[in-house]
């Protein structure tokens, strides 16, 4: 089992202690034997970072003006030239990740990585990596505690934060109001429950014989949305709350009761008839076309469907439908964070954290949210006269933001490295279940056989005992 990364932390924080008694030594008190590994040398220019990424788009523009940005301000006064690479896909990004970090080719990584948030349990356990807690140690300027407490929560392993959280996103409930109005429903009310989903998706579905026109709702649920419906009724889908306090080797789900509860009430919504599942559609573009009432996406896609729809009709946002009226538990945090690479080169990991920090300020949290729609990481961000103006202008931000603030920081998605293999144990005997291939228990019962298999042959195999 692989040790917690707590023991790492510890005796990095020993070594920084003694370090910083001799003076001058490496200030992320990691020793590298590897050959490939740059040597520590006193920088004679300007100091040039490369920060890998996987925001394409318009979000790679935003990434850039950030970057520029910095070296015209902090990094023209204090030496730092950061370099933004656009690297494809988070798959693509993170391929070359594991090619460098197997290979020990320490001088073909970034100073600056991007990752998302499943695969933290791999950067956590990657060598080279910083972690977050540790520059923040080192320079009290560098505030955690400015942060968004659930963000922190979403890439903390043992209480000690590894990346700096970045691009940071929760699901949303996305819907039509003008078809609401046709239906007959108040486009001001919502479901609240996925009851209540299933009830309005009947109202908002056509069909014409065998064929439907029009759906109310279309998804199929695997990790992205159990992580909340699981986390929202009080339950961790994995042990060791979510593998946050140690590695995690199983799941909880089934003892707990949670998963029955989600899959007996989705079975529910989904026989009301107005629910389509299990078929793989473009969701944004029939939403965007007035064929889809209602659907489930990430926050940070509210800028991309107002542009799809393009004034057609009103758009409304939600938060995502409980389990039952009573959970508390909200949603939870996706997206990704950044990881300082170590290198060898103390003056280069001096300039990623000054980069760190820059990027979590109020001032440029606002910059990030209003050009990507991603929220602030930030929490004094809504203190800004231009963040209480934007929320104003563009009131439908609110909700993601309120949903965030009413979420318990516990409720998260699981740290593990085999996210996929979890997602599609979950999808498919989900969908076993609802059309009647398996009764529930069996299904629950193939689900944790095929998780636990996953997480344990994964554990071995990495194994650092």
């Amino acid at each position: 089992m692989k040790k917690p990364m707590i023991t790492l932390v510890s005796v990095l924080t020993a070594l920084n202690v003694l370090t910083a008694c001799g003076g001058g030594a490496n200030p992320s008190a990691k020793a590298t034997t590897d050959s490939s590994a740059a040597p520590s040398t006193a920088s004679t220019g300007p100091v040039n970072l490369t920060f890998w990424h996987a925001m394409g788009g318009a979000n790679e523009e935003v990434v850039k003006k950030v970057a520029k940005t910095f070296n015209d301000t902090v990094g023209k006064e204090k030496g730092i030239v950061i370099t933004p690479v656009f690297q494809g896909s988070y798959g693509d990004l993170m391929k070359k990740v594991r090619a460098a970090v197997q290979a020990k080719d320490v001088k073909n990584l970034p100073d600056i990585v991007q990752s998302p948030a499943s695969e933290t349990a791999y950067m956590k356990d990657i060598p080279y990596v910083i972690p977050a807690q540790t520059l923040a140690d080192q320079d009290a300027s560098f505030r955690i505690a400015d942060l968004e407490p659930n963000v922190v929560a979403s890439f903390s392993y043992n209480g000690k934060l590894i990346g700096v959280p970045f691009a940071n996103s929760t699901i949303l409930l996305y819907y039509n109001k003008n078809l609401f109005k046709e239906a007959g429903l108040n486009p001001e009310q919502p479901p609240a429950t996925i009851d209540e989903l299933g009830q309005y998706a009947a109202k908002l579905t056509k069909k014409n014989g065998t064929q439907t026109s029009q759906w109310g709702f279309s998804g199929t649920p695997d990790l992205y949305h159990l992580s909340s419906w699981i986390g929202m009724q009080g339950g961790y889908i994995g042990n060791n709350r979510n593998g946050r306090s140690n590695t995690m080797t199983a799941v909880e789900f089934d003892s707990n009761g949670t998963m029955k509860k989600f899959m007996t009430g989705w079975k529910k919504a989904v026989a009301y008839g107005g629910i389509q599942t299990g078929t793989e559609t473009n969701q944004n573009e029939e939403f965007a076309a007035g064929k889809l009432a209602m659907f489930v996406n990430s926050t940070a896609g509210l800028k991309g469907v107002l542009n799809a729809v393009g004034g057609k009709f009103e758009v409304g946002t939600a938060f995502l439908p409980k389990v039952d009226a009573g959970d508390k538990g909200g949603v939870a945090v996706g997206g990704s964070a950044l990881y300082t690479m170590d290198r060898g080169d103390k003056a280069k990991i001096d300039a990623a954290r000054e980069y760190m920090k820059y990027s979590t300020s109020a001032e440029t949290q606002f910059v990030w949210h209003s050009g990507t729609g991603y929220f602030p990481v930030n929490l004094k961000t809504y203190d800004l006269p231009d963040m209480k103006a934007h929320l104003d202008k563009n009131p439908l931000f609110k909700t993601a933001i309120n949903q965030l603030h009413t979420s318990s920081p516990d409720t998260q998605e699981p740290m593990n490295a085999v996210s996929s293999e979890i997602s599609t144990a979950m999808k498919e005997e989900i969908l076993g279940y609802v059309t009647d291939k398996k009764d529930i228990d069996k299904a629950i019962a193939s689900m944790v056989t095929r998780i636990n298999k996953a997480l344990a042959d994964y554990n071995r195999a990495n194994s650092k005992n």
